[in-house]
C-alpha cells in the first residue's frame, strides 16, 4: 500500500488537486492501493474532497478535519488558513494504517512531522519519497540514504505529480528506484513534455 501525506484540495471543476490529491489519484490509477493521510477544512469543500477520494478508490480514514482551516481550491486565491498538519496529526493518521510499502510526503512538512514520517517508513520498511518546492531550503531531520527526494517544478500542470504517483506505484510493485523512475518517466512522457 502507498501512503500519501498532504492537504488535498479541489480544482475549479471540483476534481482532486494539489500535490497530495494528484499523486494519490495517479498511484490509484496505476493500480496501487492508496491511503491518504492529511487534513482538509471542516467545510463543504472538505466534504467534496472526501467524496472525490472515495470515487477514486483512495482510502481516507486518516483524513483529519480542521475547523480552523480552509480546504484549498487551486483556482481561487487562498481564502483562509490551510488546514493544520503537524507532527501529532501525522502520527495519529499513520497509526490508523497497519501497513505501508511506500510513503510519499507530497508537500513540505514541519521537521517534527517529517521525523514522524521517516520513523514510520523505517518501521514498515517502506520506501520514502519526499517532495520539496523548487528552490526551497530544508531544515529537516536527516533523511535515510535510500529516500527519494524530488524538487517539484513551480508549475507542472499536473504532469510531475502524475509522474510521482506512477513512480510510487512502481516502487510498491517491487521495482528498484532507478528502474521505477525510468519506467515512470517512459509511461508519463514527463521529460519529453518538459524539454
Amino acid at each position: 500500500m502507498i501512503v500519501v501525506l498532504g492537504r488535498p484540495g479541489l480544482d475549479a471543476e471540483g476534481r482532486l488537486d494539489r500535490p497530495a490529491g494528484r499523486i494519490a489519484v495517479a498511484a490509484a490509477t496505476a493500480g496501487a492501493r492508496v491511503e491518504l493521510v492529511g487534513s482538509v477544512g471542516d467545510d463543504a469543500d472538505g466534504d467534496a474532497v472526501a467524496l472525490e477520494l472515495g470515487r477514486a478508490g483512495i482510502g481516507h480514514a486518516a483524513l483529519l478535519r480542521d475547523p480552523a482551516g480552509v480546504t484549498p481550491r487551486s483556482a481561487a486565491e487562498e481564502s483562509g488558513p490551510l488546514p493544520r498538519l503537524d507532527a501529532n496529526d501525522v502520527d495519529l493518521g499513520l497509526r490508523y494504517l497497519a501497513e505501508c510499502h511506500v510513503v510519499v510526503a507530497a508537500e513540505p512538512l514541519e521537521s517534527r512531522a517529517l521525523a514522524v514520517v521517516i520513523e514510520a517508513a523505517s518501521y514498515h520498511g517502506a520506501g520514502l519519497v519526499v517532495l520539496w518546492p523548487a528552490g526551497a531550503q530544508s531544515e529537516s531531520p536527516a533523511l535515510p540514504e535510500n529516500a527519494t527526494v524530488l524538487e517539484m517544478p513551480e508549475d507542472d500542470g499536473g504532469a510531475f505529480t502524475t509522474l510521482v504517483g506512477r513512480y510510487a506505484a512502481l516502487l510498491e510493485a517491487g521495482r528498484a528506484p532507478s528502474e521505477a523512475w525510468h519506467d515512470a518517466v517512459a509511461e508519463t512522457g514527463w521529460e519529453s513534455a518538459s524539454a
